[in-house]
């Protein structure tokens, strides 16, 4: 497959990698339930709100039903709205008050934060052909067909707000680990990470922040979100699985590999049309008509 044909195939199924997003949430979600069902002193640790302790029961049965039906496809916009309180309560009343303890309490906090914006971003785009929905005839979807018709045909726009979000997260994460680097040494020194990767990890910081602020701008994005991936994948298998007993590590292993896989998705896909790249791209065009578009 020549890069242009590729590019013209990655243009026409944008909508496949938003069902992707969705199906790998929904399995994380029925996952992060059975968690809770097995644990259920976490869902609600001490000093948390009285009402957030009596509601915290029915936790693990949204998120195993929300989660299944969100990874079939199936009245997937209700299934993302019902997640979304819960996922705030969470954000706003558990963790962003513990977020200046620890990195890995921060961390809980961005985790949180990137779901609830990831179940926004669903409960608008909805479900698409990789769904038992579509396979329906969306029967069962509450949306309008013209606002459906419209979803569908803004995949790169809901892509783009995906690639904007963790452009700016990654901006941020550099600055934090840039002004906390005692806090990221000890968190480095207490794993036996080989010295390639742990040469590797000094590089962290600048690597954030230039590849945020491209992905930011959706300049040279795909090289953009290629090179976060060897340091993800290091913080995965070298960081996070060997502690990954620990509730705190469990959290931020979750967190870490869905931002990789999210990375991942904008390794292929690259960017939409609200991108440097594809004003790049339109200008190139205007002058060889002959070329076809594609995206970096």
């Amino acid at each position: 497959m020549t890069w242009n044909r590729f590019t013209s195939w990655v243009e026409t199924n944008r909508h496949l990698f938003l069902d992707l997003i969705r199906i790998y949430l929904g399995v994380g979600l029925i996952i992060k339930g059975i968690f809770y069902f097995n644990n259920p002193a976490e869902v609600a640790p001490a000093g948390s709100p009285a009402w957030l302790v009596s509601a915290a029961a029915i936790v693990p049965y949204v998120h195993i039903i929300g989660g299944a039906l969100l990874a079939i496809g199936l009245l997937t916009r209700l299934a993302a709205i019902i997640q979304m309180p819960i996922v705030f309560a969470a954000l706003s009343f558990i963790h962003i008050p513990l977020m200046n303890q620890s990195m890995a309490a921060r961390e809980d906090v961005e985790f949180s934060a990137l779901v609830l914006f990831l179940l926004a971003v669903i409960a608008v785009v909805g479900p698409g052909p990789l769904s038992l929905a579509q396979r329906l005839g969306y029967k069962l979807d509450f949306a309008p067909a013209s606002f459906r018709a419209w979803s569908h045909s803004h995949a790169d726009l809901f892509l783009d707000a995906i690639r904007i979000y963790l452009g700016v997260g990654l901006f941020i994460k550099g600055m934090y680990i840039l002004n906390n680097q005692e806090e990221f040494g000890r968190l480095l020194q207490n794993n036996s990470m080989p010295f390639g990767m742990l040469a590797l990890a000094h590089y962290v910081i600048p690597a954030h922040f230039v590849g945020g602020a491209l992905l930011l701008l959706g300049f040279v994005t795909r090289a953009a979100a290629i090179s976060q991936l060897p340091l993800l994948l290091g913080a995965v298998f070298y960081i996070y699985l060997p502690r990954f007993t620990t509730l705190e590590m469990r959290q931020n292993l979750e967190f870490t590999a869905l931002v990789l896989f999210l990375l991942s998705i904008i390794s292929v896909a690259g960017a939409g049309r609200y991108s440097v790249d594809y004003l790049g791209q339109r200008s190139y065009r205007l002058h060889h008509s002959d070329v076809s578009p594609a995206h970096s």
